[in-house]
């Protein structure tokens, strides 16, 4: 068998707006807007570098079922690239770009290959006219498709198969909460299909499921708001004469989002804390390699800075000034955000202690977070926020690491009025 080589990406969400950026000065606005696009095109600009044999996408290319004419057009213009080098593109469409949305009547290059959703497809890749791999794959028919679409796979007798056989699917394996349980399967359905290489999308968190059979989730390419957070790319496969594989995954996100926290336990002025965000934007810079940034920085830990950060203004400031250092930069680091999660610099174990209001308040406290039934009692009593008409316009469901942070956030709050008389 002939070795080749492939890049396996999904999740392109073309033309998505970035959630959770706001006040954004027009300059970085620009390069937000572009993200998706310029990801795209790095994705293109390494299946020629490469020069890999083809190009797999596992759905949601666009955002919306109703994708807009630009989107297409410049993913049109992308695979006309590919198509100009002899490389192959194949396609599977998710729960996000359904084959029911609209889509332009445009010409595709004749190396586009898009898979229906009425049933399975197989289609044979070559390489300079030689076979080299099965490629087999379905796409979504309409937005919400809650069977096991494995099942509609063909199951390929070991003994029989000579090329290296793919599949591709938008799925959910396992149990994800985080996605929609759409095309829902398990591992075993997969790999009682007796394939070489499983290519899933719908996970936006890069994921090597399975080694035998190499089943993998590349992630979205590019990351969408403050969540997805680090490095986002592809992998590029690669497959040797007797079929064995190797996956590398390269990073190729044009944008990326971070996450970190700051400890102000050591630190006791003003200017400690300003140099400690600082040292944390520099470090930030650094590991995005110069490529821009969009940062949320979350201070945290017991320090007598504590009133100091609670004061109307000081983190808005700080915020203003961070954000015009960065500006005409094009490594720059945007923070999205400073959040405040600092305590009071007082001993909480004392409080647990105390035989007085206080006391009882903190141990209160404690309970609901030792105490997962307890603390799902009291979440319940938020439940009319979320559910109720306006609630679901304006606010995302709480999951119990989110309701946690709400309760401390709360018991801090309380602490900062009775304790120390703060008028925050």
């Amino acid at each position: 068998m002939e070795s080749f080589s492939f890049i396996h990406t999904g999740d392109l969400h073309l033309d998505s707006p970035f959630k959770g950026v706001s006040q954004i000065n027009e300059e970085i606005g620009r390069e937000l807007s572009e993200a998706t696009f310029t990801t795209f095109q790095r994705i293109i600009d390494l299946c020629l570098k490469k020069r890999v044999d083809f190009l797999l996408i596992t759905g949601d290319i666009y955002n919306a079922s109703d994708r807009s004419l630009h989107a297409q057009l410049r993913f049109r213009d992308g695979l006309r690239r590919l198509s100009e080098a002899g490389i192959n593109t194949y396609i599977v469409h998710g729960n996000h770009d359904p084959l029911d949305g609209w889509s332009a009547n445009l010409n595709w290059p004749e190396e586009v290959h898009i898979f229906k959703g009425d049933s399975v497809q197989k289609v044979v890749a070559k390489k300079e006219g030689i076979e080299i791999a099965q490629i087999y794959g379905i796409s979504f028919p309409k937005q919400k498709i809650t069977e096991n679409l494995t099942c509609k796979f063909p199951k390929i007798p070991k003994a029989t198969k000579e090329l290296f056989t793919i599949g591709m699917l938008h799925c959910n394996l396992g149990t994800d909460t985080g996605h929609e349980p759409y095309a829902p399967c398990t591992l075993q359905d997969l790999a009682s299909r007796n394939f070489d290489y499983w290519a899933l999308g719908h996970i936006h968190n890069k994921v090597i499921i399975s080694d035998t059979p190499l089943i993998v989730y590349p992630g979205n390419p590019q990351g969408l708001h403050p969540k997805e957070i680090g490095p986002k790319g592809c992998f590029l496969i690669k497959v040797d004469e007797d079929k064995k594989t190797t996956a590398e995954f390269v990073e190729i996100d044009s944008i990326r989002w971070s996450l970190k926290e700051i400890p102000i336990d050591p630190l006791s002025t003003e200017e400690d804390l300003l140099k400690s965000i600082e040292n944390c934007i520099d470090g930030i810079r650094k590991d995005a390699q110069g490529r821009g940034s969009i940062s949320r920085i979350i201070l945290c830990g017991r320090s007598e800075l504590h009133p100091i950060i609670r004061r109307k203004g000081v983190l808005e400031d700080i915020l203003q000034r961070l954000r015009e250092t960065e500006e005409g930069r094009k490594d720059f680091v945007w923070t999205e955000s400073l959040v405040d999660n600092t305590d009071p610099a007082i001993e909480r174990e004392l409080l647990l202690k105390q035989k007085d209001f206080v006391g009882d308040l903190v141990r209160f406290f404690e309970e609901l977070y030792q105490d997962e039934e307890r603390r799902g009692q009291a979440k319940e009593y938020l439940d009319p926020l979320f559910t109720s008409t306006f609630g679901r316009r304006f606010l995302e469901s709480m999951n119990d690491t989110e309701f946690l942070d709400l309760l401390k956030k709360t018991e801090t709050l309380c602490l900062d009025r009775l304790i120390e008389g703060s008028s925050v």
